[in-house]
Protein backbone atom coordinates (compact mmCIF):
# COMPACT_ATOMS: atom_id res chain seq x y z
CA UNK A 1 0.00 0.00 0.00
CA UNK A 2 1.30 3.40 -0.54
CA UNK A 3 -0.15 6.85 1.34
CA UNK A 4 -1.91 9.68 0.38
CA UNK A 5 -4.04 12.72 1.74
CA UNK A 6 -7.35 14.63 1.51
CA UNK A 7 -5.62 18.00 0.44
CA UNK A 8 -7.44 21.74 -0.47
CA UNK A 9 -6.63 22.67 -3.74
CA UNK A 10 -8.17 26.41 -3.14
CA UNK A 11 -6.39 29.07 -4.86
CA UNK A 12 -5.53 26.90 -8.06
CA UNK A 13 -6.30 23.33 -8.40
CA UNK A 14 -2.48 22.56 -8.92
CA UNK A 15 -2.14 23.28 -5.67
CA UNK A 16 -3.65 19.81 -4.54
CA UNK A 17 -0.18 18.12 -5.74
CA UNK A 18 2.08 21.01 -4.39
CA UNK A 19 -0.07 20.26 -1.00
CA UNK A 20 0.17 16.43 -1.29
CA UNK A 21 4.21 16.78 -2.03
CA UNK A 22 4.91 18.90 0.62
CA UNK A 23 3.52 16.49 3.13
CA UNK A 24 4.97 13.61 1.44
CA UNK A 25 1.35 12.12 0.05
CA UNK A 26 2.60 9.33 -3.02
CA UNK A 27 -1.71 9.98 -3.26
CA UNK A 28 -4.28 12.74 -3.35
CA UNK A 29 -7.77 13.25 -3.22
CA UNK A 30 -9.63 16.69 -3.33
CA UNK A 31 -13.17 18.63 -3.97
CA UNK A 32 -13.36 19.97 -7.80
CA UNK A 33 -15.20 22.95 -5.51
CA UNK A 34 -17.14 23.94 -2.44
CA UNK A 35 -18.25 20.08 -0.88
CA UNK A 36 -21.26 21.99 0.20
CA UNK A 37 -23.16 23.64 -2.95
CA UNK A 38 -24.11 22.63 -6.27
CA UNK A 39 -22.13 24.88 -8.47
CA UNK A 40 -20.80 23.17 -10.62
CA UNK A 41 -16.85 23.01 -11.36
CA UNK A 42 -15.12 24.49 -15.09
CA UNK A 43 -11.66 24.24 -14.94
CA UNK A 44 -9.85 26.63 -18.04
CA UNK A 45 -7.55 24.48 -20.00
CA UNK A 46 -4.76 26.66 -18.99
CA UNK A 47 -5.38 25.67 -14.85
CA UNK A 48 -5.80 21.98 -16.02
CA UNK A 49 -2.94 21.86 -17.91
CA UNK A 50 -1.11 23.63 -14.92
CA UNK A 51 -2.68 20.57 -12.72
CA UNK A 52 -1.48 17.51 -15.18
CA UNK A 53 2.15 19.38 -15.33
CA UNK A 54 2.74 19.71 -11.60
CA UNK A 55 1.65 15.78 -11.21
CA UNK A 56 3.96 14.73 -14.10
CA UNK A 57 6.69 16.44 -12.08
CA UNK A 58 5.73 14.87 -8.68
CA UNK A 59 6.16 11.55 -6.76
CA UNK A 60 2.15 11.39 -6.75
CA UNK A 61 0.90 8.41 -8.21
CA UNK A 62 -2.68 8.38 -7.83
CA UNK A 63 -5.23 11.16 -8.29
CA UNK A 64 -9.33 11.55 -7.26
CA UNK A 65 -11.79 13.68 -7.02
CA UNK A 66 -14.60 13.43 -4.25
CA UNK A 67 -17.45 14.50 -5.31
CA UNK A 68 -20.31 17.20 -3.46
CA UNK A 69 -21.59 16.41 -0.56
CA UNK A 70 -24.81 16.73 -1.42
CA UNK A 71 -25.00 13.82 -3.62
CA UNK A 72 -27.90 11.60 -3.30
CA UNK A 73 -28.52 9.47 -5.72
CA UNK A 74 -31.97 7.23 -3.89
CA UNK A 75 -33.76 10.58 -3.44
CA UNK A 76 -37.30 10.33 -4.06
CA UNK A 77 -37.33 14.44 -4.86
CA UNK A 78 -36.87 15.13 -8.61
CA UNK A 79 -35.09 18.23 -8.37
CA UNK A 80 -32.81 16.93 -5.68
CA UNK A 81 -32.18 14.04 -7.86
CA UNK A 82 -31.48 15.59 -11.34
CA UNK A 83 -29.02 17.53 -9.35
CA UNK A 84 -27.31 14.87 -7.73
CA UNK A 85 -27.18 13.08 -11.56
CA UNK A 86 -25.60 16.11 -13.02
CA UNK A 87 -22.90 17.12 -10.37
CA UNK A 88 -21.80 13.48 -10.44
CA UNK A 89 -21.42 13.87 -14.56
CA UNK A 90 -19.83 17.17 -13.65
CA UNK A 91 -17.49 15.20 -11.39
CA UNK A 92 -16.17 13.12 -13.78
CA UNK A 93 -15.98 15.34 -16.90
CA UNK A 94 -13.96 17.58 -14.36
CA UNK A 95 -11.52 14.13 -13.48
CA UNK A 96 -10.89 13.46 -17.33
CA UNK A 97 -10.28 17.38 -17.73
CA UNK A 98 -7.39 16.79 -15.29
CA UNK A 99 -5.69 13.51 -15.53
CA UNK A 100 -7.43 12.24 -12.49
CA UNK A 101 -7.71 8.31 -11.95
CA UNK A 102 -10.91 8.23 -10.59
CA UNK A 103 -13.77 10.08 -8.66
CA UNK A 104 -15.67 8.88 -5.38
CA UNK A 105 -18.70 9.52 -4.09
CA UNK A 106 -21.40 8.93 -1.11
CA UNK A 107 -24.21 6.97 -2.75
CA UNK A 108 -27.28 8.86 -0.76
CA UNK A 109 -29.86 7.75 1.51
CA UNK A 110 -33.20 6.40 0.57
CA UNK A 111 -34.50 8.00 3.22
CA UNK A 112 -36.95 5.84 4.71
CA UNK A 113 -38.49 4.17 1.35
CA UNK A 114 -36.43 1.00 1.41
CA UNK A 115 -33.34 -0.50 -0.43
CA UNK A 116 -34.98 -1.77 -3.52
CA UNK A 117 -36.35 1.75 -3.96
CA UNK A 118 -33.23 3.77 -4.21
CA UNK A 119 -31.69 0.48 -5.86
CA UNK A 120 -33.62 1.70 -8.92
CA UNK A 121 -33.05 5.39 -8.51
CA UNK A 122 -29.23 4.52 -7.77
CA UNK A 123 -29.09 2.38 -10.74
CA UNK A 124 -30.61 5.25 -12.76
CA UNK A 125 -28.14 7.67 -11.72
CA UNK A 126 -25.08 5.51 -12.33
CA UNK A 127 -25.98 4.54 -15.80
CA UNK A 128 -26.55 8.26 -16.74
CA UNK A 129 -23.53 9.42 -15.57
CA UNK A 130 -21.49 6.94 -17.26
CA UNK A 131 -23.18 7.26 -20.24
CA UNK A 132 -22.52 11.06 -20.45
CA UNK A 133 -18.87 10.26 -19.67
CA UNK A 134 -19.11 7.41 -22.67
CA UNK A 135 -14.96 6.46 -23.30
CA UNK A 136 -13.63 8.22 -20.47
CA UNK A 137 -10.97 6.06 -18.63
CA UNK A 138 -11.81 8.10 -15.02
CA UNK A 139 -13.08 5.30 -12.18
CA UNK A 140 -16.34 5.84 -10.77
CA UNK A 141 -16.15 4.91 -7.08
CA UNK A 142 -18.51 4.06 -4.59
CA UNK A 143 -17.80 4.38 -0.78
CA UNK A 144 -19.41 2.03 1.52
CA UNK A 145 -21.11 4.49 4.52
CA UNK A 146 -20.99 3.96 8.50
CA UNK A 147 -25.03 2.90 8.14
CA UNK A 148 -27.13 5.66 9.64
CA UNK A 149 -30.51 7.25 8.15
CA UNK A 150 -30.98 4.30 5.34
CA UNK A 151 -27.97 5.00 3.41
CA UNK A 152 -26.80 3.33 0.16
CA UNK A 153 -23.84 0.80 0.59
CA UNK A 154 -23.13 -0.13 4.17
CA UNK A 155 -21.68 -3.21 3.08
CA UNK A 156 -19.91 -5.06 0.42
CA UNK A 157 -23.55 -7.19 -0.41
CA UNK A 158 -25.14 -3.94 -0.90
CA UNK A 159 -22.22 -2.27 -2.99
CA UNK A 160 -22.39 -5.58 -4.87
CA UNK A 161 -25.73 -5.42 -5.60
CA UNK A 162 -25.55 -1.88 -6.39
CA UNK A 163 -22.85 -2.39 -9.24
CA UNK A 164 -24.97 -5.25 -10.38
CA UNK A 165 -27.90 -2.90 -10.70
CA UNK A 166 -25.77 -1.04 -13.04
CA UNK A 167 -24.88 -3.45 -15.32
CA UNK A 168 -21.53 -4.34 -13.60
CA UNK A 169 -19.77 -1.49 -15.80
CA UNK A 170 -16.11 -2.16 -16.05
CA UNK A 171 -15.12 1.62 -14.58
CA UNK A 172 -17.35 1.10 -11.37
CA UNK A 173 -15.22 0.66 -8.18
CA UNK A 174 -15.17 0.47 -4.29
CA UNK A 175 -13.30 2.90 -2.12
CA UNK A 176 -13.19 1.24 1.33
CA UNK A 177 -13.82 3.52 4.46
CA UNK A 178 -12.33 1.84 7.24
CA UNK A 179 -13.70 4.39 10.19
CA UNK A 180 -16.82 3.76 8.20
CA UNK A 181 -16.97 -0.21 7.70
CA UNK A 182 -15.50 -0.43 11.39
CA UNK A 183 -18.67 1.95 12.22
CA UNK A 184 -21.17 -0.05 10.59
CA UNK A 185 -20.35 -3.19 12.39
CA UNK A 186 -17.45 -4.80 10.87
CA UNK A 187 -14.62 -5.47 13.54
CA UNK A 188 -10.61 -4.72 11.96
CA UNK A 189 -8.77 -4.87 15.18
CA UNK A 190 -8.05 -8.71 14.44
CA UNK A 191 -6.72 -10.87 11.83
CA UNK A 192 -10.59 -12.76 12.05
CA UNK A 193 -12.40 -9.58 11.19
CA UNK A 194 -10.01 -8.32 8.32
CA UNK A 195 -10.37 -12.27 6.54
CA UNK A 196 -13.84 -12.10 7.03
CA UNK A 197 -14.18 -7.96 5.16
CA UNK A 198 -11.85 -9.41 2.64
CA UNK A 199 -14.14 -12.79 2.03
CA UNK A 200 -17.28 -10.29 1.85
CA UNK A 201 -15.56 -8.23 -0.90
CA UNK A 202 -14.54 -11.33 -2.81
CA UNK A 203 -18.28 -12.66 -2.36
CA UNK A 204 -20.15 -10.03 -3.51
CA UNK A 205 -18.14 -7.51 -5.64
CA UNK A 206 -14.72 -9.35 -6.16
CA UNK A 207 -11.45 -8.27 -5.20
CA UNK A 208 -10.62 -6.33 -8.99
CA UNK A 209 -13.68 -3.73 -8.12
CA UNK A 210 -11.37 -2.34 -4.97
CA UNK A 211 -9.46 0.61 -5.88
CA UNK A 212 -8.66 2.24 -3.52
CA UNK A 213 -9.36 2.93 0.79
CA UNK A 214 -9.94 5.68 3.22
CA UNK A 215 -7.41 4.91 6.22
CA UNK A 216 -9.33 7.06 8.89
CA UNK A 217 -9.50 5.89 12.72
CA UNK A 218 -12.75 6.14 14.55
CA UNK A 219 -14.02 8.56 17.14
CA UNK A 220 -17.14 6.13 17.65
CA UNK A 221 -17.26 2.42 19.11
CA UNK A 222 -17.71 -0.56 16.64
CA UNK A 223 -21.47 -0.81 15.66
CA UNK A 224 -22.19 2.96 16.25
CA UNK A 225 -23.26 3.40 13.00
CA UNK A 226 -22.13 7.22 13.17
CA UNK A 227 -19.39 8.87 11.14
CA UNK A 228 -16.63 10.63 12.90
CA UNK A 229 -12.88 10.48 11.76
CA UNK A 230 -10.02 10.41 14.34
CA UNK A 231 -6.52 10.03 13.66
CA UNK A 232 -4.28 7.27 13.10
CA UNK A 233 -3.99 5.34 16.37
CA UNK A 234 -6.31 7.45 18.56
CA UNK A 235 -9.82 6.44 18.16
CA UNK A 236 -11.53 3.01 18.63
CA UNK A 237 -9.89 0.97 16.10
CA UNK A 238 -6.47 1.93 17.25
CA UNK A 239 -3.08 0.86 15.73
CA UNK A 240 -3.16 -2.37 15.34
CA UNK A 241 -6.14 -2.59 13.25
CA UNK A 242 -3.89 -0.03 10.85
CA UNK A 243 -0.57 -2.48 11.63
CA UNK A 244 -2.90 -5.26 9.50
CA UNK A 245 -4.28 -3.14 6.93
CA UNK A 246 -1.35 -1.50 6.03
CA UNK A 247 0.81 -4.85 5.62
CA UNK A 248 -2.22 -7.18 4.28
CA UNK A 249 -0.94 -8.29 0.81
CA UNK A 250 -4.68 -7.83 -0.95
CA UNK A 251 -4.30 -3.86 -0.27
CA UNK A 252 -0.34 -3.81 -1.18
CA UNK A 253 -0.69 -1.95 -4.67
CA UNK A 254 -3.39 0.39 -3.66
CA UNK A 255 -3.61 3.84 -2.57
CA UNK A 256 -4.76 4.58 0.98
CA UNK A 257 -5.52 7.70 1.84
CA UNK A 258 -6.24 9.95 5.01
CA UNK A 259 -9.09 12.16 5.89
CA UNK A 260 -8.34 12.66 9.48
CA UNK A 261 -8.21 15.50 11.74
CA UNK A 262 -4.81 16.06 11.96
CA UNK A 263 -2.87 16.81 14.72
CA UNK A 264 -3.66 20.58 14.79
CA UNK A 265 -6.97 19.97 13.14
CA UNK A 266 -6.80 21.75 9.90
CA UNK A 267 -6.83 18.10 7.74
CA UNK A 268 -4.23 15.44 7.27
CA UNK A 269 -0.83 15.75 8.03
CA UNK A 270 2.54 14.46 7.67
CA UNK A 271 2.41 13.16 11.31
CA UNK A 272 -0.42 10.71 10.08
CA UNK A 273 1.41 9.42 7.27
CA UNK A 274 4.67 8.88 9.28
CA UNK A 275 2.15 6.83 11.28
CA UNK A 276 0.51 4.70 8.68
CA UNK A 277 4.85 4.24 7.69
CA UNK A 278 5.88 3.20 11.21
CA UNK A 279 3.77 0.52 10.83
CA UNK A 280 4.59 -1.37 7.35
CA UNK A 281 6.70 -4.10 7.68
Amino acid sequence: MYFGAHVKSSGGVWHAIENGVEIGAEAVQFFAGSPRTWAPTLYKEKDAARFREARAGSPIRFVVIHTIYLINLASDRPDFYEKSIRSLSGALAAADQLGADAIVTHIGSHQGSGFAVGLERVRRGLLSALAESEGSPVRLLLENTAGAGGTMGVDFRELGQIIDAAGGDPRLGICLDTAHIFESGADLRTREGVDLVLRELDEHCGRDRLVMLHLNDSKTPLGSNRDRHENIGDGDLGEEAFRLLVNEPAFEDLPGILEVPGLDGSGPDRENLARLRALVD
